[in-house]
């Protein structure tokens, strides 16, 4: 069946479902920040032990994110994309059987490929199962579910899971609420109506995507707003709770303003890309976003203050990641190499910005304190707004109306 002859209501069923399913991941990931002080304790780990939580994730996100995308391009979305989640959900609940620093790693390690594969494949069927007008919207709305769900309201859900059941609890808790999500798909979703070619597998050739001088950069681009992600998410809870003596649950009511207005930014920084062009917009929101977050590490404000700040920065940050990573990635190649681009972007962005530069965070915070280490994420954001005056414009509307003016002014 065509995407033409599908019923509308099935393209928002979808998408409807992958938010709630990325939303799921947001949780496994970034939701270990939440308990990393009862972690730490717990299996009595430094600062750069937890960081290795996220990077050792990282590397198999960033291999089968290359790999799924690669894989899903040739054999299907859905065949890919299916095993991986419900691998997931049995991941997730793993994490809360763990017993030492070692055995947290390696569930960690093992999420991963799950996870990785969820990106690639998930941001490429939307890409494919919406309409183009939609797009740029369609894949900040998935983007969005990480976010909302993951840092908003998973600062709450599980800085109040851990407080009420212990941490233990908060993962298997995460991993059943998922499955009914990863059944109903399985159930309606279709294989995107887009040809597949079949070549034989040639890893090289995807390889060669980043020949393209606009992937290189987005790839660069890509390193930095990973590491502001995951740093951030990885320290800024352990920064409130020790550096700052906020309580956890008041940690907790800081940190959801960074996901509630960073869902909100995923939303409405994209759609204004769209009218106004993808280049002024990640520029605008890569400087506030960096100006708000040093404010709110050196600042020393009060808690009201420190929710508005990091509400300001994470609404701009958070709407970077479908721009940058997802959007322009799609626009800059064609629909018969999207997800392996999409793969190869997020490879090398894992691999820089979720494994090296948490664990350098983590030498940072052992070494000189939890101010050094979010310093990353300030300079990752200048990093972007530098790069992207390099790249052009790729936004629909704006090259059409760009071209329509030259045609006219001939």
């Amino acid at each position: 069946m065509s995407s033409a002859a599908r019923p509308r209501s099935y393209e928002f069923v979808l998408l409807g479902l992958l938010v709630l399913l990325w939303g799921g991941v947001g949780l496994n990931r970034i939701g270990l920040g939440f308990i990393f002080p009862q972690l730490k304790a717990a299996f009595g780990m430094a600062n750069w032990q937890a960081s290795l939580l996220i990077s050792g994730t990282s590397v198999t996100w960033a291999v089968s994110s290359w790999a799924g995308g690669w894989l899903s391009d040739r054999y299907g979305r859905r065949r890919v994309l299916l095993p991986a989640l419900a691998f997931i959900c049995i991941a997730t609940a793993a994490m809360g059987a763990t017993w030492s620093f070692l055995s947290m790693f390696l569930v960690r390690d093992l999420l991963g490929i799950g996870d990785g594969v969820g990106w690639s494949v998930g941001e490429a069927t939307v890409s494919e199962e919406v309409a183009a007008r939609r797009r740029g919207v369609s894949q900040a709305l998935f983007t969005a579910g990480y976010t909302l769900i993951g840092a908003g309201a998973g600062a709450l859900i599980i800085t109040s899971l851990s407080a009420h059941l212990g941490w233990r609890w908060v993962f298997p808790v995460i991993a059943a609420a998922m499955v009914p999500a990863v059944i109903a798909l399985a159930l309606i979703m279709r294989e995107p109506p887009v040809h597949r070619a079949h070549r034989p597998a040639d890893w090289r050739a995807a390889a060669r995507l980043l020949r393209n001088p606009s992937l290189l950069r987005l790839t660069i681009m890509g390193c930095a707003i990973l590491s502001w992600l995951q740093v951030f998410a990885g320290f800024d809870h352990s920064f409130l709770v020790e550096t700052r003596h906020f309580s956890p649950l008041a940690a907790g009511e800081i940190a959801s303003a960074w996901g509630f207005a960073g869902a909100v930014g995923s939303v409405l920084l994209p759609l204004a890309s769209d009218y106004w062009g993808r280049r002024p917009v990640v520029l605008a929101a890569a400087l506030a976003c960096a100006a708000s977050l040093a404010a709110y590490v050196f600042g020393g404000f009060d808690q009201p203050m420190m929710q508005l700040l990091l509400g300001f920065s994470g609404f701009c940050g958070f709407g970077l990641l479908p721009l940058v990573l997802a959007t322009c990635v799609s626009e800059s190649v064609g629909a018969e190499e999207r997800g392996a681009a999409l793969g190869i972007t997020n490879f090398f962005g894992v691999l820089v910005g979720t494994t090296l530069m948490p664990f350098i965070a983590g030498l940072l915070a052992d070494a000189i304190g939890m101010k050094a280490a979010l310093g990353i994420p300030i300079l990752a954001q200048l990093v972007v707004a530098g790069i992207i005056l390099a790249i052009g414009e790729t936004a629909p509307r704006v090259v059409a109306r760009r071209g329509e003016a030259a045609r006219q002014a001939v």
